[in-house]
């Protein structure tokens, strides 16, 4: 398995090969686990994104990614602005940062200042991004507040 940090490099270049200006942004990794339970067994599925914004801007570009060995694969940037964001709350019951689109698209994401090898496991990519994540949380307020 790659380096935190050639994963945390890994991430940003996929951000930065699918949108414009991509290195501008500041970028944190973000994973969104959604869970099913059922009679006989429970199915987990976890989603990881790049979630790129600009300090003193309230607009998000989420990027979905796909990770296999160590390559970090981008797929198409949703641009999130003050006029396709529906809400957003600052937690749910599990502690996430809920953002919905007037379209309907909705992402519980889990952001973390440093997400243990041992996550790896529950197949978040381990990454530490904690100067990232401080800026993250003054956005992520900002927005919760509006």
């Amino acid at each position: 398995m790659p380096s935190k940090e050639e994963l945390k490099s890994a991430i940003h270049a996929a951000f930065e090969s699918v949108v414009a200006d991509g290195a501008s942004y500041t970028k944190v990794y973000a994973a969104e686990v959604k869970q099913k339970n059922f009679i006989v067994f429970r199915t987990t599925t976890v989603s990881n994104f790049a979630v790129g914004f600009k300090p003193g801007r309230t607009d998000l570009v989420v990027v979905p990614l796909d990770e296999k060995n160590g390559k970090v694969t981008a797929g198409a940037p949703l641009t999130i602005t003050d006029a396709n964001r529906a809400s957003v709350k600052r937690r749910d019951l599990q502690g996430r940062f809920v953002v919905k689109t007037t379209d309907g698209q909705t992402f519980k994401l889990s952001v973390l200042p440093s997400v243990p090898k041992l996550m790896a496991v529950a197949y978040q990519l381990p990454v530490d991004q904690k100067a990232e994540y401080e800026a993250f949380v003054a956005v992520r307020d900002t927005l919760a507040a509006a």
